[in-house]
């Protein structure tokens, strides 16, 4: 067995100072008895056995040798010897490297709480080994059952407090883990590619290295210690590419709630809290975590956009969520920017669910942001990449056949608001050499896949909002096309509503200011702004008599107020439906009585500067 080991000069020079402090003469040379070739010491009567050429296959390993008690079972001593069987003694405190490393014929053990270390690769590749007895052993070494594709159980002792690297590698039969209460650590891929493993359960503060178990795409349960984690500032997550994991601590991970407008949306559990903070916010392919992400971008961009916003709108509508649902990493409990947790999409998402920052609330970097940013794009068909400079990660979105750079994180101002001063442009980091990132830690982030390497030194111009405000200047319609190429539309939703609605005095650079506001309450419709305006009158009502009749007018606009009014066909005149000149209500409620059939009614709407416009006449009919 061949793995990567580093030995320093530092350690070479120590070993060689070690061993030259021994006396020769306590160390005999080999000798043979009943087929155990050993060596011993006089000083300590102890015996390593070193190799073992006897006939049988079932071995029963003696606690003493010529009377030296046997203590170690030395570095490739049964290696490939093909044995079935095999009988440690208590005597034994040590097994060491490759000691038992490709014996195909082993099919059980059981080590006994003698022994204090069991080395590097001692049992890798023993692929007949179902059943493993661990009842000692604090340290179970680097890849010591690497490759035990027999093994189904495993049992540790309370003895055991370290677990090394790919221990169980590759065991691809062994069904269930339980990590006793006194493991300090489970290291690197320590159970990575153990494809059959269903159910984890971690009983004490132990440490999860990266990817420690990785690559098991059965495991559906686990539950974890309060006092667990993983370490955070390296790698992927403890449980990378875990796509059927769903149960953790006994319940489903994953919940659902609805909102006030009927709307269901994802939420974590929230009795796993702790669960996530230490283990989940770095996963990727996790399958609760996935599906989470996924289903929040969804309800984000159900909740966020509309399907008459052109792709500039929603890539504002989006951007905005993150900056208000998201803050910068601020480095406290330990944490900082280069951790690995905010290096991907998931640590805003799962950040925001468990109230990092506060309610609803999370905390990310640059990446994490950039990562978000192309996973709600994405939901919302619009194309955008993550890209880089090395420092610094943001966006390259597309809008009609054009690219502008985004970066969302640069746009948070914190309690100052959002900015657009990053939103669509045509450059946002000069004389720096920019590379697109290639991502693979959720599906929505690789919907488009071109190669826009050409791509992002093209951006010519930037998306035209000189004030900065997100919304294409002097575009008061809201379509997202030039006012050059629009102009009509433009000039009559400008002289037509917008003017009105915020008052004669306000120019037009004002009234641009106010486009977030008019998007609002656009967005609270679910209407395009000329179906809004087209709707907002009042409609015909036909009721039964003595029930109400309601009329309602829809304009938006500052200290708008309203006179509604009936035709009197004796008088031939309008008349106010209440004694004074003008109401405050938009809204009109009446009682419905025979003799009001087929009357007509409209509203007068006054703003600010005392203007009035006239809403379409309806009809009521009583039944």
């Amino acid at each position: 067995m061949k793995h990567s080991k580093l030995i320093t000069m530092f350690s070479v020079t120590l070993l060689g100072t070690c061993l030259a402090i021994f006396s020769p003469c306590t160390i005999a040379k080999a000798e043979k008895s009943n087929g155990f070739e050993y060596t011993y010491d006089t000083e300590t009567n102890e015996a390593t056995i070193i190799g073992y050429d006897g006939a049988s296959s079932t071995v029963k390993i003696p606690d003493k040798l010529n009377g030296y008690t046997v203590t170690v079972i030395g570095e490739k001593a049964f290696y490939n010897k093909m044995i079935s069987s095999v009988s440690i003694p208590n005597t034994v405190k040590a097994i060491k490297d490759e000691a038992f490393c490709a014996d195909l014929f082993l099919q059980e053990l059981s080590v006994p709480s003698s022994v204090k270390e069991i080395g590097t690769d001692a049992f890798a590749l023993c692929k007949s080994m179902t059943h493993a007895e661990i009842k000692g052993a604090a340290k179970i070494d680097n890849y010591s059952f690497y490759g035990c594709t027999g093994l189904t159980d495993v049992s540790f002792s309370s003895d055991v407090s370290y677990i090394g690297i790919g221990a169980f590698y590759n065991c691809t039969s062994l069904e269930n883990v339980t990590i006793p209460e006194g493991v300090t650590k489970v290291d690197q891929a320590a159970f990575y590619g153990c494809s059959s493993l269903t159910s984890l359960t971690v009983l004490g503060p132990t440490e999860l290295d990266w990817c420690s178990f990785g690559e098991c795409p059965a495991l559906a349960e686990i539950q974890l210690s309060d006092d667990s984690s993983t370490y955070r500032r390296n790698g992927y997550s403890a449980f990378y590419n875990c796509p059927s994991l769903y149960k953790v601590n006994g319940v489903q991970a994953l919940q659902y709630q609805t909102d006030s407008n009927g709307i269901q949306y994802p939420v974590i559990n929230p009795a796993i809290e702790p669960a996530i903070r230490n283990h989940f916010c770095r996963s990727m392919n996790v399958g609760f975590v996935n599906d989470y992400c996924t289903e929040l971008c969804d309800y984000i961009v159900e909740t966020e956009t509309d399907d008459w916003m052109c792709d500039a709108l929603k890539a504002r509508q989006l951007h905005d969520w993150i900056i208000r649902h998201c803050e910068l990493e601020d480095g406290k409990d330990g944490e900082s920017n280069s951790d690995a947790e905010n290096q991907i999409a998931s640590s805003v998402f799962l950040s925001y669910a468990i109230n990092t920052r506060g309610q609803g609330v999370g905390e990310s970097v640059c990446a994490g942001y950039s990562r978000a940013y192309t996973m709600l794009l994405a939901t919302a068909g619009v194309e955008s990449y993550c890209i880089h400079n090395g420092s610094r990660a943001w966006n390259l979105v597309k809008i009609g056949n054009k690219y502008y750079h985004t970066d969302v994180l640069s746009d948070d101002y914190g309690n100052s608001g959002i900015r657009y001063s990053s939103f669509l442009k045509s450059t946002l980091r000069s004389g720096t050499e920019i590379k697109q990132l290639s991502l693979n830690e959720h599906p929505l982030l690789n919907i488009y896949q071109n190669d826009i390497s050409g791509q992002i030194k093209e951006c010519n111009e930037s998306y035209l909002d000189n004030n900065n405000d997100g919304i294409l200047d002097y575009d008061f319609d809201l379509d997202g096309v030039n006012i050059q190429y629009d102009f009509l539309n433009d000039l009559n939703a400008y002289q037509g509503m917008l003017q009105f609605a915020f008052g004669t005095g306000s120019n037009t650079e004002q009234i641009n200011n106010r486009m977030s506001e008019v998007l609002a309450y656009l967005h609270a419709a679910h209407k395009d702004y000329w179906t809004y305006i087209n709707e907002s009158g009042p409609s015909d009502q036909s009721v039964h008599s003595g029930t109400k009749a309601t009329f309602k007018v829809t304009l938006f606009g500052d200290d708008l107020k309203y006179q509604w009014q009936y035709y009197n066909t004796n008088t031939g005149k309008w008349t106010n439906v209440s004694p004074s000149n003008v109401s405050t209500s938009a809204t009109l409620c009446l009682t419905a009585a025979t003799d009001m059939n087929n009357r007509k009614f409209r509203c007068i709407v006054k703003n600010k500067n005392g203007q009035s416009i006239n809403s379409n006449v309806v009809i009521l009919k009583v039944v």
